[in-house]
């Protein structure tokens, strides 16, 4: 697979994200304009990660953001962002424009899957459909979100596959996956503070992409933070630049 065609994929991962947190909880919808998809989510009001706004090019984001303003601030939510490339500065100048201000730049990540071969630890203690409470609560603590994360996540939609490591019994790390035309997109990674160093998450991601290159996947793709980013490497995902997130609060 040609460079360009991978380091597209962890952008083109943000419709399925934002379909999965559309899904995930009550009174959360999916709003699809011409070249723009956004997800509301009222239960994390706010919380931007868990509205957030994805586009195809810059005159769909142009028409659509006056539009996006009035449908958050009528579901009652008062922070939400804008992914946007790094690459991307008419983007950057509309956003600044606008009122959004740069709050975070996630790293962009890819994996050709054909070149994936590993096996998690026949040590860790797998469960392959843990409920999605569980999965919110352990993002909750591993990032220190006051119960934010088992808000949004309240239930599973059917296109998210979950797995989990348990540690003495307990859910100690997680992973979230989904499969969208070929791609493998990689959320919801977190381990509890007293579970790291264990390598759990990379065996918990490890399984979710040998079940990804099964299922026929030809990438996988994720947006990193800068703590899981040498988790990621080491697996062999590459590092394709920053994307950004403008947000509006």
């Amino acid at each position: 697979m040609r460079d360009e065609e991978l380091s597209e994929r962890p952008y083109r991962s943000l419709w399925p994200f934002c379909r999965m947190v559309a899904a995930s909880s009550e009174g959360a919808r999916l709003v699809e304009l011409d070249g723009v998809i956004a997800s509301v989510v009222p239960v994390t009001p706010d919380r931007s990660i868990t509205n957030s706004v994805a586009y195809e090019h810059v005159d769909a984001l142009e028409q659509a953001l006056d539009q996006l303003a009035a449908v958050y601030a009528e579901a009652g939510v008062r922070a939400w962002t804008v992914w946007v490339p790094g690459t991307d500065r008419a983007a950057q100048r509309l956003l600044d424009r606008a009122g959004h201000r740069l709050d975070g730049t996630p790293t962009a990540m890819a994996l050709a899957l054909d070149g994936f071969e590993s096996s998690p630890s026949p040590d860790i203690d797998l469960d392959r459909g843990p409920d999605a409470a569980v999965v919110g609560s352990i993002n909750d603590v591993a990032y220190g979100f006051d119960g934010e994360f088992s808000r949004a996540f309240g239930r599973r939609p059917e296109m998210l596959r979950l797995y989990a490591a348990r540690l003495n019994g307990d859910s100690a790390a997680c992973v979230g996956a989904i499969h969208d035309r070929g791609d493998c997109g990689i959320f919801l990674v977190a381990t509890r503070p007293d579970a790291r160093g264990r390598g759990l998450a990379g065996d918990l991601m490890t399984a979710a992409l040998n079940d990804a290159r099964e299922a026929g996947c030809e990438t996988a793709s994720l947006q990193s933070t800068t703590m899981g980013k040498p988790v990621y490497a080491r697996l062999g995902f590459r590092d394709f630049g920053s994307l950004q997130m403008w947000e509006r609060r």
